[in-house]
């Protein structure tokens, strides 16, 4: 009988052995609500499947970045991998690196789920590479109390930008706060004066290597991006501050606005928030409708998956709005589904109202070029607003893109 007895329970162990399944997670994060937010999303995929274990790496946003290579390319441990839509995910794309899920695309009808423009981020050569899960709007978080104190309103254009600037100056407090030490602040707002100057096809054709730098038209970026350098509304040496530096400034008054994406508003203590207002980024001519800058992060299934079939899985059980809405409300960000926008704060609705009536949207620089360009050219966009230098800036952004691209226009 004890016999009997031990042979049912080495049947039962190893049956549960067999049925057992585990998936590797890799995600970027920048603050402790990311990562709640991604643990909640694992073990919710773990409690409606009790035989699944998932295993959770989360790493910050930068070294994520730099790690990303290696875990399509080297490491066989990932089975589902955070990343950005638009031009990074198509390199990993065309390289064979990413598993297509056109099916489950085509089997959950998210087509239906999600708009036009944010699919097309994710189609290579006819093939879906990617499940959007949330997107975020990029513009201005200001001081609700500095302006109420300085009789300032929201600006409506550059100039009044600049006018309200020189008052924000007058009164001793640095206008706005931009931390160049960060990789990319300074390139958003190229990317906006690019995108109000000359539009969403030009800014399209120039991340893609297709338009000279030396153009007449990229020249008037620079130049009218130093207005604001030459009347001193950035705060000094910037270039030895991080953007997540400047929060404490602006919710403590000690700056008027910054520039940022709306995953700031989970940095904000609670008790502060309601002082924070929001902007998009004004309008610099009247005739150019208004683009905006929204970057789309996806999960993908790298090439070397362990388990393809349980990754797909997990993806189909992230594309549900109720998943996405629950997600995206810890992120403080939008879902991209359109059945998924549920209760969330004044500045995320203000952000998705922005985006709502946008004439189109970019993905930011370097999610719209390849890898190559945009390291290269990205630190030049930094280094210009430290030297001032117009010339010197655009002559070695062609330089890059020559030596980036066949063509030279």
């Amino acid at each position: 009988m004890n016999k009997l007895l031990c042979v049912i329970c080495l049947i039962i162990s190893l049956l549960s052995q067999v049925s057992a399944k585990e998936l590797t997670f890799g995600v970027s994060i920048s603050n402790s609500a990311q990562r709640e937010a991604f643990y909640t999303l694992a073990r919710q995929f773990e409690e409606a499947n009790p035989e699944v274990t998932i295993r959770f790496k989360a790493l910050t946003s930068e070294v994520y970045k730099q790690a990303f290579p290696n875990y399509l390319q080297i490491d066989k441990h990932f089975d589902v991998l955070y990343w950005h839509s638009g031009q990074r995910l198509f390199e990993y794309a065309e390289d064979g690196l990413i598993l297509p899920i056109t099916q489950l695309w085509k089997d959950n009808q998210l087509d239906l789920a999600f708009d036009h423009s944010v699919s097309k981020s994710l189609i290579y050569n006819g093939d879906v590479y990617g499940v959007p899960i949330s997107y975020y709007q990029i513009g201005f978080y200001y001081s609700k109390p500095l302006f109420k104190q300085l009789n300032l309103h929201e600006p409506q254009s550059w100039d009044e930008l600049l006018s309200m600037c020189q008052v924000l100056k007058e009164a001793g407090v640095p206008p706005i706060f931009i931390g160049t030490k960060s990789n990319w602040p300074a390139t958003a707002w190229f990317d906006y004066l690019n995108l109000r100057l000359n539009g969403l096809a030009f800014h399209k054709d120039l991340t893609a290597g297709k338009v000279s730098f030396l153009d007449e038209r990229i020249k008037k970026v620079f130049e009218t991006w130093l207005q604001p350098m030459k009347m001193g509304c950035f705060i000094e040496e910037h270039q030895y501050l991080s953007w997540e530096e400047g929060l404490p400034y602006l919710y403590r008054d000690l700056v008027g606005m910054s520039m940022l994406g709306n995953y700031v508003i989970q940095n904000i203590p609670d008790s502060v928030v309601e002082n924070i207002g929001f902007f998009p980024f004004p309008l610099v001519q009247t005739d150019q409708p208004s683009f905006e800058e929204a970057p789309i992060d996806v999960l993908l299934i790298p090439k070397n998956a362990n388990d393809p079939d349980l990754a797909q899985r997990f993806l189909a059980f992230a594309s549900q709005p109720n998943i996405q809405k629950e997600l995206n409300a810890t992120l403080g960000v939008l879902s991209p589904h359109s059945a998924a926008q549920g209760e969330t704060s004044s500045l995320v609705k203000e952000a998705y109202e922005v985006l709502s009536n946008a004439s189109g949207v970019s993905h930011y620089f370097d999610r719209d070029a390849t890898k190559a360009f945009a390291d290269q050219a990205m630190p030049v966009i930094d280094a210009f607003m430290v030297n001032q230098d117009i010339e010197k800036t655009l002559a070695k952004l062609e330089e890059i893109r020559l030596a980036n691209f066949d063509s030279t226009n």
